[in-house]
Order: structure tokens, then sequence, then C-alpha cells
């Protein structure tokens, strides 16, 4: 078992990482996302005017707010189709997902159907799109082309989902403290795994290896899970409230903001251990990394705020 280092982080990179730059945005910034160009985020939040807030990245500026999207938790972006997929969770059942278009910003679609809707993930075409309905106990895949469900695969409380790199399976995180595999060329389950006790948060999925990482908020860890195996082959433990995590593609690292902690930790992804911390949060929640691998952005939900990160 890996337990975090609570001493100064020794890499000129980890003692390097700060943040340099913060906007605020409307209502309490849950999650985000960001364009393949790393030149926009697009930032939910839940509450105050039910908004998805549109940030230009350098410099960290808002561009627009749309709101009247209920209550946006998850989004997924589709660079292919200049899209966003944003969840209105203001009703206990039948949550829709919205579909806005990144051109203009506009609201084209709905996608109706789910009862309760949590993490939603698209593989890497931009032609499907996976809705963990927890409510419905099912991962539905969606045909982004006219809306319409291929597939649905029967998973008990899925939590969060996402696609590995090479779209051949799904890795979901659910509420029966497990991880699930589901094949999707046939939409089957491969694997039910325990993972740790408690609700998860969150699923990640390495760019470098077959490996996924699920956080679990109430008892401060991150599992680490073997995709080949597959079986859970570790753990980080000791965080303070554990809730995204996020790759840098250019480097072997990932960094997981601890909500109930105010900071992120940085890990070491081929070593599977924390190497330094980034203070100066209050409870930060979502977090991307630029495609040069050279700043993260973080919503601190507490400060009602977008933080950028020099790495």
């Amino acid at each position: 078992m890996a337990r975090r280092n609570s001493l100064t982080p020794s890499n000129s990179d980890a003692a390097a990482a700060t943040i340099v730059e913060t906007v605020a945005v409307t209502g309490s910034p849950n999650n985000l996302v960001m364009n393949r160009a790393g030149t926009r985020l697009y930032v939910t939040s839940a509450t105050g005017s039910g908004s998805l807030t549109v940030l230009g990245t350098q410099p960290l500026r808002v561009i627009e707010t749309i709101g009247g999207l209920g209550s946006p938790i998850w989004v997924a972006i589709n660079d292919v189709a200049s899209c966003l997929y944003v969840t209105d969770n203001s009703v206990a059942t039948g949550t829709p997902i919205n579909v806005i278009e990144t051109l203009n910003h506009t609201v084209i679609g709905r996608i109706d159907g789910f009862t309760t809707v949590n993490g939603i993930a698209l593989d890497t075409t931009g032609k499907r799109l996976y809705v963990a309905d927890r409510g419905a106990s099912k991962l539905v895949a969606i045909d982004t082309s006219n809306y319409q469900r291929t597939a649905e695969t029967t998973v008990g409380r899925p939590r969060d989902v996402v696609i590995a790199p090479d779209n051949i399976r799904a890795h979901i995180a659910n509420d029966l403290d497990g991880w699930t595999i589901v094949e999707l060329t046939n939409h089957t389950v491969v694997a039910d795994i325990k993972a740790a006790l408690g609700i998860p948060t969150s699923i990640g999925h390495s760019p470098r290896y077959p490996r996924v990482y699920i956080a679990h908020r109430a008892s401060g860890r991150v599992t680490i899970g073997d995709a080949l195996v597959p079986d859970v082959n570790k753990e980080i433990s000791g965080l303070r409230g554990p809730w995204d995590i996020a790759f840098n593609r250019l480097s072997e690292m990932a960094y997981i903001t601890e909500t109930d902690g105010g900071q992120i930790s940085i890990i070491d992804t081929r070593l599977n251990l924390v190497t330094g911390t980034i203070g100066g949060f209050e409870k930060p929640r979502g977090i991307v990394i630029s495609p040069d691998g050279r700043n993260a952005y973080v919503a601190d939900i507490a400060k009602t705020i977008v933080c950028r990160v020099r790495l």
C-alpha cells in the first residue's frame, strides 16, 4: 500500500507547480472540460442560474455564460462534432442531457429517456456517448449522430464512466464498492471487481498504461486497477477527500484534487506514489490538463473560481 508523502516535493517540476491565474465564475463550479486545441474551457455550475461558463485559457477569462440549463453537473466535449453534452440534474428522475454547439454556444438538442444520470463519456471518435444511468443501473450507449440509444448494459448503480483509449472497453465506478468493465463490441460485462468501501466520486484511465484510478472521497483513497488482469493491485491512501484525477499526456504525472484538503496531490504513475502537493485551494473539484502539459485548470467550488496552475 502506498501512502502519501507529506514532505516537500524534491523534483523541480513539482516544486514549481503553483496557481498563477484565477477567474470568478457564476454559481458553484464543479466539473470542466477543455477543447482539443487547449483554447477553451467549459465549466458546469449546478447552483445559481444553472450555468455553463465558457472560458478562454490564456489569459484566463470569461467569454460567455450560458444560463437556463437547470442544474448542469456532468459534461463531455465532442471536438469532432463541435458540441458539448451537459446533464441537467435539477430533477430527481428523468435526467436530460443538453447538446450545446461550441461555435455559437446554443442548445441544439436534448437527449431524454434516462432515470438519474451521473458520469458521461465519449469514445475517441466522438460517435458514441456513454451514459452512467445510476437510477436505472445501466450503462447506455448513444449514437451522437441522431441521439438514439444503440445499446444498454446492466451495471449496478454506476457512478462514473471512462472509455479506454482503444475504445474497446468502458470502465465504470459503481456505488456497490466496485469497478465494472464492459466490452463495447458486444456490450457485455466482462468483469465486476471489488475496489474499495464507499461511494466513488470519479474514475480515470491512464493514457500511458492499462490502468484505472478510482477516487473514494469518504475513505480518502484512490484505488488503482490493472485493466489487463483485471484486478485491483494498489491504492494510495491518506488523501483528504480525493475527487477527480487528470493525466499529463506528456509526462508520467497525474493530479488528484483533494476537495477536503484544499490541495492537489501529484502522482508519479510509473511508481504510483505521491511525489508532492499543490496548495492554495479551498475545495478543488474538477481538473483538466492542457494538451501541451504545461498547465492544469481547476474548479474551486468553495471560492467559485477556476484556477490556472503552472506545472
